[in-house]
């Protein structure tokens, strides 16, 4: 019993992937094109996503994004951008804020500005040879997917697919994960960010 035993391990550790913000519903910009971007202040790490969605507030409900609207517009309550920030709300997380900025005019955010939360997972295989004669070993496996358990959440905008939880014109859901990376993609596989797999299987080697 103590021996023909074998141990395998995938361990995958890989940092956040960038993610895009669109907005393709409210034509700040009024150029027609649907692909508006933002205004953000302050640390973009803070808007990292993960299994919820960024917090939204309407109008000028949030005093943080009201206070930077206002400065914006040079103590003018009544200037652009805190106009801009009554029609479409803003968005706010740890110490910074997302405004929309004012109407005709472009936001001030980069491409593919914040990140996702990164990808963890450990795989672990055990398996047991018994030899009988020469040419036959009968070899009992057990696969361990995420044997953690550990908890991956998908991309908000998708990375390689469409997920498109990226667009600030859609409060509930903007920058959440919300599902593991495989059911984002509409492809729930072992092994691909799902909670943890166990399978067991029995092989004749001859």
């Amino acid at each position: 019993m103590l021996e023909g035993w074998q141990i395998n391990s995938i361990l995958t550790l890989q940092s956040g992937q960038p993610w895009n913000v669109q907005d393709t519903g409210n034509d700040i910009s009024l150029t027609g094109e649907s692909s508006d971007r933002w205004n953000f202040y302050g640390n973009p790490a803070d808007f990292t996503s993960g299994s919820t969605p960024t917090p939204y507030f309407a109008g000028t409900s949030n005093a943080t994004c009201a206070a930077k609207a206002l400065a914006l517009d040079g103590g003018d309550p009544s200037g652009p951008i805190s106009t801009s920030l009554g029609s479409f709300g803003c968005y706010a997380k740890g110490n910074s804020v997302m405004i929309p900025p004012a109407a005709g005019t472009f936001g001030n955010m980069r491409r593919n500005m914040f990140r996702d939360a990164g990808f963890r997972n450990w795989d672990l295989s055990v398996s047991k040879n018994w030899k009988f004669g020469e040419g036959l070993t009968a070899q009992l496996r057990g696969e361990f997917f995420n044997v953690l358990n550990h908890p991956n959440f998908a991309n908000p905008a998708g990375a390689n697919v469409a997920y498109g939880f990226n667009d600030p014109s859609v409060p509930g859901s903007f920058g959440c994960g919300c599902a593991t990376p495989d059911v984002a993609a509409a492809n729930p596989v072992v092994g691909s960010g799902g909670p943890r797999a166990i399978q067991l299987g029995l092989k004749l080697l001859f």
